[in-house]
Protein backbone atom coordinates (compact mmCIF):
# COMPACT_ATOMS: atom_id res chain seq x y z
CA UNK A 1 0.00 0.00 0.00
CA UNK A 2 1.21 3.49 -0.98
CA UNK A 3 1.79 6.07 1.55
CA UNK A 4 -0.65 8.53 0.32
CA UNK A 5 -3.32 5.47 0.32
CA UNK A 6 -2.59 4.72 3.82
CA UNK A 7 -3.11 8.18 4.50
CA UNK A 8 -6.42 8.43 2.71
CA UNK A 9 -7.59 5.01 4.21
CA UNK A 10 -7.38 6.00 8.18
CA UNK A 11 -7.92 10.02 7.08
CA UNK A 12 -11.15 9.87 8.93
CA UNK A 13 -10.04 7.62 11.80
CA UNK A 14 -6.63 9.68 12.12
CA UNK A 15 -8.71 13.17 12.04
CA UNK A 16 -11.40 12.15 15.14
CA UNK A 17 -8.51 10.66 17.70
CA UNK A 18 -6.67 13.77 17.17
CA UNK A 19 -9.25 16.16 17.30
CA UNK A 20 -9.85 14.88 20.36
CA UNK A 21 -6.77 15.30 21.88
CA UNK A 22 -6.55 18.60 21.16
CA UNK A 23 -9.82 19.22 23.09
CA UNK A 24 -9.46 17.11 25.96
CA UNK A 25 -6.00 18.41 26.17
CA UNK A 26 -7.50 22.27 26.05
CA UNK A 27 -10.48 21.11 28.56
CA UNK A 28 -7.33 19.77 31.34
CA UNK A 29 -5.50 23.22 30.46
CA UNK A 30 -8.55 25.07 31.10
CA UNK A 31 -8.22 23.96 34.44
CA UNK A 32 -4.94 24.93 35.50
CA UNK A 33 -5.02 27.96 32.92
CA UNK A 34 -1.25 29.64 33.02
CA UNK A 35 -3.25 32.94 32.97
CA UNK A 36 -5.75 32.45 35.80
CA UNK A 37 -5.42 29.41 37.88
CA UNK A 38 -1.81 29.15 38.33
CA UNK A 39 -1.27 32.50 38.84
CA UNK A 40 -4.18 33.20 41.53
CA UNK A 41 -2.17 30.27 43.34
CA UNK A 42 0.85 31.38 42.93
CA UNK A 43 -0.40 34.60 44.40
CA UNK A 44 -1.01 32.93 47.84
CA UNK A 45 3.01 31.82 48.23
CA UNK A 46 4.38 35.07 47.25
CA UNK A 47 4.12 39.02 46.45
CA UNK A 48 6.11 38.85 43.65
CA UNK A 49 4.78 40.21 40.16
CA UNK A 50 8.04 38.88 38.91
CA UNK A 51 7.94 35.25 39.94
CA UNK A 52 4.40 35.05 39.28
CA UNK A 53 5.02 36.47 35.32
CA UNK A 54 7.28 33.25 35.13
CA UNK A 55 4.61 31.01 34.30
CA UNK A 56 3.51 32.07 30.87
CA UNK A 57 7.68 33.38 30.16
CA UNK A 58 8.65 29.56 31.28
CA UNK A 59 5.31 28.39 28.79
CA UNK A 60 6.08 30.20 25.99
CA UNK A 61 10.23 29.65 26.21
CA UNK A 62 9.68 26.04 27.33
CA UNK A 63 7.25 25.06 23.95
CA UNK A 64 9.33 27.62 21.60
CA UNK A 65 12.94 26.63 22.35
CA UNK A 66 13.76 23.07 22.35
CA UNK A 67 11.98 22.35 18.76
CA UNK A 68 15.18 23.53 16.92
CA UNK A 69 17.04 20.95 19.35
CA UNK A 70 15.32 17.80 18.73
CA UNK A 71 14.59 18.30 14.56
CA UNK A 72 17.68 16.48 13.45
CA UNK A 73 16.61 13.29 16.01
CA UNK A 74 13.02 13.97 14.38
CA UNK A 75 14.15 13.50 11.36
CA UNK A 76 15.57 10.33 11.70
CA UNK A 77 12.41 8.19 13.04
CA UNK A 78 10.37 6.64 10.65
CA UNK A 79 7.30 6.92 12.93
CA UNK A 80 7.04 9.75 15.16
CA UNK A 81 4.17 8.92 17.27
CA UNK A 82 5.84 6.42 20.00
CA UNK A 83 8.46 9.34 20.60
CA UNK A 84 5.64 11.98 20.96
CA UNK A 85 3.83 9.36 23.66
CA UNK A 86 6.76 8.45 25.80
CA UNK A 87 8.08 12.43 25.72
CA UNK A 88 4.66 14.10 25.93
CA UNK A 89 3.95 12.04 29.56
CA UNK A 90 6.77 14.61 30.46
CA UNK A 91 4.04 17.49 29.90
CA UNK A 92 1.43 15.96 31.55
CA UNK A 93 2.41 14.39 34.42
CA UNK A 94 3.96 17.33 36.14
CA UNK A 95 0.30 18.81 36.39
CA UNK A 96 -0.52 15.29 38.59
CA UNK A 97 2.64 15.59 40.61
CA UNK A 98 1.70 19.09 41.79
CA UNK A 99 -1.73 18.51 42.78
CA UNK A 100 -0.66 15.68 44.39
CA UNK A 101 2.14 17.73 46.55
CA UNK A 102 -0.83 19.86 47.44
CA UNK A 103 -3.06 18.11 48.53
CA UNK A 104 -0.81 15.53 51.03
CA UNK A 105 1.32 18.31 52.29
CA UNK A 106 -1.03 21.55 52.43
CA UNK A 107 0.86 22.97 54.89
CA UNK A 108 3.76 23.09 53.75
CA UNK A 109 6.14 26.11 53.75
CA UNK A 110 4.97 28.66 51.24
CA UNK A 111 8.58 28.76 49.74
CA UNK A 112 8.64 25.26 49.62
CA UNK A 113 5.62 24.96 47.35
CA UNK A 114 6.62 27.71 45.19
CA UNK A 115 9.59 25.92 44.35
CA UNK A 116 7.93 22.94 43.64
CA UNK A 117 5.69 24.75 41.37
CA UNK A 118 7.98 26.59 39.53
CA UNK A 119 10.21 23.23 39.08
CA UNK A 120 7.00 21.58 38.05
CA UNK A 121 6.28 24.03 35.65
CA UNK A 122 9.11 24.78 34.03
CA UNK A 123 9.53 20.42 33.39
CA UNK A 124 6.33 20.66 32.13
CA UNK A 125 6.65 23.90 30.02
CA UNK A 126 9.88 22.30 28.55
CA UNK A 127 8.31 18.66 28.28
CA UNK A 128 5.83 20.35 26.08
CA UNK A 129 8.14 21.67 23.98
CA UNK A 130 10.34 18.47 23.34
CA UNK A 131 7.80 16.36 21.84
CA UNK A 132 5.82 19.64 20.08
CA UNK A 133 8.24 19.18 16.90
CA UNK A 134 7.70 14.99 16.45
CA UNK A 135 3.48 16.25 17.61
CA UNK A 136 3.84 18.46 14.19
CA UNK A 137 5.63 16.43 12.05
CA UNK A 138 2.89 13.14 13.06
CA UNK A 139 -0.36 15.77 12.26
CA UNK A 140 1.19 16.80 9.02
CA UNK A 141 2.07 13.23 8.07
CA UNK A 142 -1.04 11.84 8.74
CA UNK A 143 -3.72 14.52 8.12
CA UNK A 144 -3.53 15.60 4.29
CA UNK A 145 -2.46 18.69 3.19
CA UNK A 146 -6.33 19.91 2.33
CA UNK A 147 -7.52 19.24 5.94
CA UNK A 148 -4.74 21.09 8.06
CA UNK A 149 -6.49 24.74 8.32
CA UNK A 150 -9.74 22.40 9.47
CA UNK A 151 -8.33 19.65 11.91
CA UNK A 152 -6.76 22.79 13.48
CA UNK A 153 -9.29 24.45 13.17
CA UNK A 154 -12.40 22.30 14.29
CA UNK A 155 -9.59 21.27 17.24
CA UNK A 156 -8.94 24.67 18.52
CA UNK A 157 -12.96 25.40 18.24
CA UNK A 158 -13.90 21.87 20.33
CA UNK A 159 -10.94 22.98 22.75
CA UNK A 160 -12.32 26.77 23.19
CA UNK A 161 -16.05 24.93 24.26
CA UNK A 162 -15.23 21.97 26.72
CA UNK A 163 -12.65 25.35 28.11
CA UNK A 164 -15.70 26.96 29.15
CA UNK A 165 -16.59 23.39 30.90
CA UNK A 166 -13.05 22.89 32.37
CA UNK A 167 -12.24 26.74 33.66
CA UNK A 168 -16.75 26.35 35.40
CA UNK A 169 -15.26 23.03 36.72
CA UNK A 170 -12.07 25.24 38.67
CA UNK A 171 -14.21 27.47 39.54
CA UNK A 172 -16.01 25.30 41.82
CA UNK A 173 -13.35 23.32 43.06
CA UNK A 174 -12.04 26.71 44.37
CA UNK A 175 -14.79 28.41 45.72
CA UNK A 176 -16.11 25.37 47.47
CA UNK A 177 -12.48 24.39 48.72
CA UNK A 178 -10.28 26.75 51.09
CA UNK A 179 -6.91 27.64 49.79
CA UNK A 180 -4.80 25.23 48.78
CA UNK A 181 -7.18 22.37 48.16
CA UNK A 182 -9.45 23.65 45.63
CA UNK A 183 -6.19 24.03 43.21
CA UNK A 184 -4.80 20.45 44.43
CA UNK A 185 -8.43 19.08 43.24
CA UNK A 186 -8.10 21.32 40.01
CA UNK A 187 -4.59 19.71 38.86
CA UNK A 188 -5.50 16.05 39.47
CA UNK A 189 -8.59 16.56 37.74
CA UNK A 190 -6.87 18.25 34.96
CA UNK A 191 -4.76 15.79 34.66
CA UNK A 192 -7.44 12.74 34.14
CA UNK A 193 -8.33 15.21 31.33
CA UNK A 194 -4.48 15.80 29.80
CA UNK A 195 -4.30 11.59 30.05
CA UNK A 196 -7.61 11.10 28.45
CA UNK A 197 -5.74 13.18 25.92
CA UNK A 198 -2.87 11.20 25.53
CA UNK A 199 -5.18 8.30 24.67
CA UNK A 200 -6.78 9.85 21.89
CA UNK A 201 -3.51 10.39 20.39
CA UNK A 202 -1.95 6.98 21.00
CA UNK A 203 -4.70 5.82 18.11
CA UNK A 204 -3.24 7.66 15.82
CA UNK A 205 -2.51 5.48 13.16
CA UNK A 206 0.96 5.94 11.13
CA UNK A 207 2.89 3.95 8.91
CA UNK A 208 6.48 3.69 9.45
CA UNK A 209 9.06 5.30 6.64
CA UNK A 210 12.76 5.21 6.80
CA UNK A 211 14.45 8.63 6.33
CA UNK A 212 14.84 9.59 2.87
CA UNK A 213 17.91 11.84 3.94
CA UNK A 214 21.38 11.12 6.43
CA UNK A 215 20.68 13.59 9.50
CA UNK A 216 24.29 14.39 10.60
CA UNK A 217 24.68 14.96 14.52
CA UNK A 218 23.33 17.84 16.35
CA UNK A 219 26.66 19.81 16.07
CA UNK A 220 27.00 19.23 12.89
CA UNK A 221 23.23 19.59 11.85
CA UNK A 222 23.15 22.94 13.61
CA UNK A 223 25.92 24.16 11.80
CA UNK A 224 23.93 23.10 8.50
CA UNK A 225 20.99 25.45 9.25
CA UNK A 226 22.26 28.31 8.15
CA UNK A 227 22.81 26.97 4.69
CA UNK A 228 19.00 26.11 4.93
CA UNK A 229 17.93 29.78 5.75
CA UNK A 230 20.49 30.87 2.64
CA UNK A 231 18.69 28.64 0.09
CA UNK A 232 15.39 29.34 0.86
CA UNK A 233 14.90 32.88 1.03
CA UNK A 234 10.88 33.20 1.06
CA UNK A 235 10.85 31.71 4.19
CA UNK A 236 13.76 32.86 5.47
CA UNK A 237 11.52 36.62 4.79
CA UNK A 238 9.04 34.75 6.41
CA UNK A 239 10.91 34.20 9.45
CA UNK A 240 11.51 38.16 9.51
CA UNK A 241 7.91 39.24 9.23
CA UNK A 242 6.74 36.43 11.64
CA UNK A 243 8.97 38.27 14.10
CA UNK A 244 7.77 41.49 13.33
CA UNK A 245 4.98 40.45 13.14
CA UNK A 246 5.03 39.82 16.60
CA UNK A 247 4.81 43.71 17.88
CA UNK A 248 1.46 44.07 16.86
CA UNK A 249 -0.23 42.34 19.46
CA UNK A 250 1.47 44.93 22.09
CA UNK A 251 -1.38 46.13 23.48
CA UNK A 252 -3.86 43.37 23.52
CA UNK A 253 -2.32 42.08 26.67
CA UNK A 254 -4.10 45.76 28.27
CA UNK A 255 -7.51 45.22 26.61
CA UNK A 256 -9.30 43.80 29.75
CA UNK A 257 -7.30 46.37 31.73
CA UNK A 258 -8.07 49.01 29.58
CA UNK A 259 -11.69 48.28 29.80
CA UNK A 260 -12.28 48.19 33.23
CA UNK A 261 -10.43 51.41 34.19
CA UNK A 262 -12.10 53.53 30.88
CA UNK A 263 -15.93 52.24 31.81
CA UNK A 264 -15.39 52.25 35.98
CA UNK A 265 -16.23 48.27 35.07
CA UNK A 266 -16.43 45.33 37.98
CA UNK A 267 -14.33 42.57 38.37
CA UNK A 268 -17.49 40.08 36.62
CA UNK A 269 -16.49 42.30 33.25
CA UNK A 270 -13.59 39.71 32.89
CA UNK A 271 -16.24 36.15 32.97
CA UNK A 272 -17.92 38.56 30.00
CA UNK A 273 -14.70 39.05 28.08
CA UNK A 274 -13.91 35.58 28.71
CA UNK A 275 -16.92 34.53 27.26
CA UNK A 276 -16.62 36.35 24.04
CA UNK A 277 -13.18 35.43 22.73
CA UNK A 278 -14.14 31.76 23.99
CA UNK A 279 -17.16 31.87 21.39
CA UNK A 280 -15.93 33.94 18.86
CA UNK A 281 -13.00 31.16 18.20
CA UNK A 282 -15.63 28.39 18.55
CA UNK A 283 -17.41 29.92 15.83
CA UNK A 284 -14.65 31.32 13.68
CA UNK A 285 -12.19 28.62 14.07
CA UNK A 286 -13.45 26.00 11.75
CA UNK A 287 -14.58 28.05 9.28
CA UNK A 288 -11.27 30.07 8.88
CA UNK A 289 -9.30 26.65 9.26
CA UNK A 290 -11.63 25.89 6.02
CA UNK A 291 -10.81 28.82 4.35
CA UNK A 292 -7.45 28.63 5.08
CA UNK A 293 -6.79 25.24 3.25
CA UNK A 294 -9.25 26.54 -0.19
CA UNK A 295 -7.76 30.40 -0.29
CA UNK A 296 -4.11 29.36 1.09
CA UNK A 297 -2.93 30.12 4.84
CA UNK A 298 -1.03 33.14 3.72
CA UNK A 299 -4.17 35.20 2.68
CA UNK A 300 -5.68 34.08 5.79
CA UNK A 301 -2.61 34.88 7.88
CA UNK A 302 -2.50 38.90 5.93
CA UNK A 303 -6.42 38.92 7.34
CA UNK A 304 -5.31 38.32 10.47
CA UNK A 305 -3.32 41.01 10.84
CA UNK A 306 -5.82 43.16 9.37
CA UNK A 307 -8.09 41.68 11.88
CA UNK A 308 -5.40 42.78 14.83
CA UNK A 309 -5.00 45.95 13.87
CA UNK A 310 -9.06 46.69 13.68
CA UNK A 311 -9.45 44.84 17.10
CA UNK A 312 -6.59 47.50 18.49
CA UNK A 313 -8.48 50.70 16.67
CA UNK A 314 -11.44 49.69 17.82
CA UNK A 315 -10.13 49.71 21.71
CA UNK A 316 -8.38 52.67 21.43
CA UNK A 317 -12.36 54.69 19.56
CA UNK A 318 -14.65 52.77 21.20
CA UNK A 319 -17.34 55.12 23.40
CA UNK A 320 -18.85 52.59 25.46
CA UNK A 321 -18.20 48.82 26.64
CA UNK A 322 -20.83 46.67 24.41
CA UNK A 323 -18.88 48.54 21.59
CA UNK A 324 -15.29 47.43 23.05
CA UNK A 325 -16.27 44.11 22.86
CA UNK A 326 -16.12 44.09 19.14
CA UNK A 327 -12.16 44.52 19.78
CA UNK A 328 -12.26 41.39 21.54
CA UNK A 329 -14.23 39.59 18.98
CA UNK A 330 -11.68 41.29 16.49
CA UNK A 331 -8.42 39.65 18.76
CA UNK A 332 -10.28 36.53 18.79
CA UNK A 333 -10.57 36.17 14.68
CA UNK A 334 -6.58 36.94 14.65
CA UNK A 335 -5.57 34.21 17.24
CA UNK A 336 -8.14 32.11 15.23
CA UNK A 337 -6.25 32.27 12.22
CA UNK A 338 -2.80 32.44 14.07
CA UNK A 339 -4.30 28.93 14.98
CA UNK A 340 -5.69 27.41 12.22
CA UNK A 341 -3.15 29.23 9.56
CA UNK A 342 0.20 29.27 11.97
CA UNK A 343 1.28 26.10 11.61
CA UNK A 344 0.23 24.70 8.15
CA UNK A 345 2.13 27.41 6.92
CA UNK A 346 4.87 26.29 8.17
CA UNK A 347 4.41 22.89 6.77
CA UNK A 348 3.60 24.34 2.75
CA UNK A 349 7.36 25.47 2.93
CA UNK A 350 9.13 22.10 2.95
CA UNK A 351 8.83 18.49 1.95
CA UNK A 352 7.98 15.95 4.78
CA UNK A 353 11.48 14.97 5.04
CA UNK A 354 12.69 18.31 5.99
CA UNK A 355 9.92 19.37 8.05
CA UNK A 356 10.92 18.56 11.68
CA UNK A 357 13.95 20.84 10.27
CA UNK A 358 11.87 23.65 9.27
CA UNK A 359 9.11 23.59 12.46
CA UNK A 360 11.99 24.02 14.32
CA UNK A 361 13.19 26.92 12.74
CA UNK A 362 10.31 28.68 12.33
CA UNK A 363 9.63 28.29 16.34
CA UNK A 364 12.93 28.73 17.98
CA UNK A 365 14.11 31.59 15.79
CA UNK A 366 11.06 33.45 16.33
CA UNK A 367 10.68 33.27 20.24
CA UNK A 368 13.19 36.05 21.07
CA UNK A 369 10.85 38.71 19.56
CA UNK A 370 7.49 37.35 21.17
CA UNK A 371 9.30 37.27 24.81
CA UNK A 372 10.17 41.14 23.61
CA UNK A 373 6.47 41.72 23.12
CA UNK A 374 5.08 41.95 26.61
CA UNK A 375 8.17 44.35 27.71
CA UNK A 376 7.55 46.85 25.01
CA UNK A 377 4.17 46.67 25.21
CA UNK A 378 4.33 47.44 29.13
CA UNK A 379 7.25 50.12 27.94
CA UNK A 380 4.86 52.09 25.58
CA UNK A 381 1.67 52.37 28.12
CA UNK A 382 4.00 53.65 30.92
CA UNK A 383 5.36 55.74 28.07
CA UNK A 384 1.89 57.27 25.80
CA UNK A 385 -0.60 55.49 28.20
CA UNK A 386 -3.02 52.82 26.88
CA UNK A 387 -4.29 54.36 23.71
CA UNK A 388 -1.37 55.24 22.14
CA UNK A 389 0.02 52.14 22.83
CA UNK A 390 -3.47 51.11 20.99
CA UNK A 391 -3.01 52.79 18.34
CA UNK A 392 0.70 52.29 17.83
CA UNK A 393 -0.32 48.62 17.30
CA UNK A 394 -3.29 49.03 14.65
CA UNK A 395 -0.49 51.05 12.69
CA UNK A 396 2.26 48.08 12.65
CA UNK A 397 -0.12 45.65 11.94
CA UNK A 398 -0.95 47.43 8.89
CA UNK A 399 2.43 47.77 8.08
CA UNK A 400 2.94 44.03 8.62
CA UNK A 401 -0.45 43.48 6.63
CA UNK A 402 1.13 45.05 3.48
CA UNK A 403 4.27 43.95 3.99
CA UNK A 404 3.11 40.29 4.29
CA UNK A 405 1.09 40.85 1.81
CA UNK A 406 2.94 42.29 -0.96
CA UNK A 407 6.98 40.85 -0.05
CA UNK A 408 6.11 36.87 0.68
CA UNK A 409 5.39 34.49 -1.80
CA UNK A 410 2.48 32.01 -1.08
CA UNK A 411 4.43 28.66 -0.41
CA UNK A 412 1.75 27.12 -1.76
CA UNK A 413 1.61 28.36 -5.12
CA UNK A 414 5.88 27.94 -5.57
CA UNK A 415 4.57 24.07 -4.60
CA UNK A 416 2.49 23.99 -7.15
CA UNK A 417 4.39 25.83 -10.04
CA UNK A 418 7.30 23.76 -9.32
CA UNK A 419 5.60 20.57 -9.27
CA UNK A 420 4.03 21.96 -12.92
CA UNK A 421 7.62 22.84 -14.43
CA UNK A 422 9.69 20.00 -12.79
CA UNK A 423 7.44 16.72 -11.52
CA UNK A 424 10.19 14.34 -12.18
CA UNK A 425 12.40 16.21 -9.47
CA UNK A 426 9.23 16.20 -7.09
CA UNK A 427 9.27 12.72 -7.42
CA UNK A 428 12.79 12.13 -6.88
CA UNK A 429 12.40 13.67 -3.47
CA UNK A 430 13.64 17.00 -3.74
CA UNK A 431 11.87 20.03 -2.80
CA UNK A 432 12.87 22.97 -4.50
CA UNK A 433 14.99 24.86 -2.32
CA UNK A 434 12.70 24.10 0.66
CA UNK A 435 9.33 25.79 -1.16
CA UNK A 436 7.80 22.72 -2.76
CA UNK A 437 6.78 19.58 -1.27
CA UNK A 438 5.00 16.15 -2.68
CA UNK A 439 1.24 16.00 -1.98
CA UNK A 440 0.58 13.89 1.20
Amino acid sequence: MSEQSFVERHFRHNFIVNVSDLALWATGSALVSTATVLPMFMAHLTASPVIIGLIPSLQFLGWRLPQLFTAGVVEKLPRKLPFVLSVSLNERLPILMLGLIVLIWPHAEPDVLLAATLLLLGWQAFGSGACANAWQAMVAKVIPATHWGLFFGLGNALGALLGVGGAALSHYFLSHYPFPYGFGYSCVVASVFLMLSWCALALTKEEAKPPARTVPGLREYLRSLPGVLRQDRNFSLFLLLRSVGAFPGMGSAFLAVYAAERFSLGDEAAATFTTVILVSQALLNPILGRMGDRYGHKLMITLSFWAQAASMAVAATAPNSTLFLAAFALKSAADAIGMSSGLPIVFEFCSEETRPTYIGLANTLTAPPLVLVPVVGGAMVESVGYVGTFCASALLGILVAVLWHRCLDDPRSLAMRTITADPAGLAAGEDGGGQARPEP
